[in-house]
């Protein structure tokens, strides 16, 4: 649990970061096909995923430290994985993010970045949002257990693939006869 002492609040960090993560996969979804929300919304979409971001990466910072401050002494194999993945997806969404911004059409953000002076900032951007395809589909994979274990508990209707689900009891005794 999560407290803020001055007000008395208690938050379920799980079911804060539960929602936190849903709700970047479906912008990051949403965001992959601008024709779907259209370049304005793509826009300002974009800023709000970098603003979720941020809460993101405050919200696991402890995690950060601890594997930086560990990377080269013995730790598992899987958390210096799942660093590096966490690392490459972070830089390449601060990539994407930073040249959505200088080459945003509807935002109103003059940035004084002449986008037109050969520097292909579109075409990194595109690369940079379809790297990202890649990563966050192996950043999913490699957190699915924990999704959908935490899926299952704090949404108990929702179950994702993964989870167990409660048996019915089947009562394969012959029924009694009598006569």
């Amino acid at each position: 649990m999560l407290s803020i002492p001055k007000i008395g609040l208690k938050i379920n960090k799980n079911k804060l970061n539960l929602f936190l993560d849903l709700g970047l996969l479906l912008v990051f979804v949403a965001e992959q096909e601008m024709h779907f929300t259209g370049e304005h919304n793509h826009e300002l979409l974009g800023v709000l995923l970098g603003a979720a971001l941020i809460v993101h990466i405050i919200l696991h910072w402890q995690w950060v430290v601890s594997i930086t401050r560990t990377f080269f002494k013995k730790i598992i194999h899987e958390s210096r994985f799942n660093y590096l993945l966490n690392l490459a997806l972070f830089v390449d969404l601060f990539v994407t993010i930073i040249t959505g911004i200088v080459i945003s059409r509807t935002l109103g953000l003059k940035l004084g970045i002449d986008t037109h002076a050969g520097f292909p900032w579109e075409q990194i951007h595109i690369l940079a949002a379809n790297l990202s395809l890649l990563i966050v589909a192996l950043h999913v994979a490699m957190h699915w257990k924990w999704i959908a274990a935490h899926t299952g508990k704090l949404l108990p209707r929702f179950r994702l693939p993964g989870t167990l689900r409660p048996q019915p009891v089947m009562n394969f005794e012959q029924p009694q006869h009598t006569s």
